[in-house]
């Protein structure tokens, strides 16, 4: 069995829950799209990567899922608990479960006390990934342009250090789906701004990424 039962404490109502991991050793990476989708040989972690309370409705990515502040705790006792109706969420997961868990945890990061728009951005992101993965191109649109427009709010307004955030990252982002979205002209400048960035400096992979992306354009023209 690829995927093994973990059991946690939701950090909001105190239950217990039997989340599904994907073992490391069944993640075999076979390919990449240009905004860093990953596509697996197997089961893929991207549908398991949403811990939900099935008691109180607290959903939030793994790496996110104890990040509370007694302040968070009580903005979602309120507009998320209350709200809420118990039921069972699923172990094994289809791409239409993932995509309604996906967007309990969008529910969550927005209902915060302090909202963090970098974490809002990766969920909308995920989400536009799991839409190509059932092949609405409409709904895949939609969230990349939710996406874009996040991503940028917080580069522009968001406070982070450079250890939690990868500037070069989100720039990179910002510019691909630019791209995907049609905005070419915006996605030339996000490009050309992480390339004579700092940031750029300490991630050549992305540097790679987005002189290639530009080269891609060149040859369109």
């Amino acid at each position: 069995m690829d995927i093994y039962e973990k059991t946690l404490e939701c950090p909001v109502c105190g239950s217990t829950i039997k989340a599904p991991f994907v073992k490391s050793s069944a993640i075999y990476v076979e390919s990449r799209d240009t905004d860093l989708c990953v596509y697996y040989k197997g089961v893929n972690p991207l549908l398991y990567d949403v811990i939900v309370c099935g008691e109180c409705g607290y959903a939030a990515l793994s790496k996110n899922f104890g990040k509370l502040t007694k302040w968070d705790v009580e903005s979602l006792k309120e507009k998320v608990a209350s709200k809420w109706v118990k039921r069972e969420i699923p172990f094994e997961r289809t791409v239409d479960d993932a995509i309604t868990l996906y967007k309990l945890a969008l529910i969550t990061a927005t209902s915060k006390k302090k909202v963090n728009k970098y974490e809002v951005a990766g969920i909308l992101l995920r989400i536009s990934w799991l839409y190509r993965l059932s092949q609405d191109k409409e709904k895949e649109l939609e969230f990349q342009k939710l996406a874009l427009q996040t991503y940028k709010d917080a580069f522009e307004h968001e406070e982070g250090s450079a250890d939690e955030i990868d500037l070069a990252t989100v720039m990179y982002l910002i510019g691909e789906l630019s791209r995907r979205v049609g905005d070419l002209d915006e996605a030339r400048k996000w490009f050309s701004r992480l390339i004579s960035s700092k940031e750029a400096r300490n991630n050549p992979h992305i540097l790679e990424l987005a002189r290639d992306q530009i080269q891609v354009m060149r040859d369109m023209e």
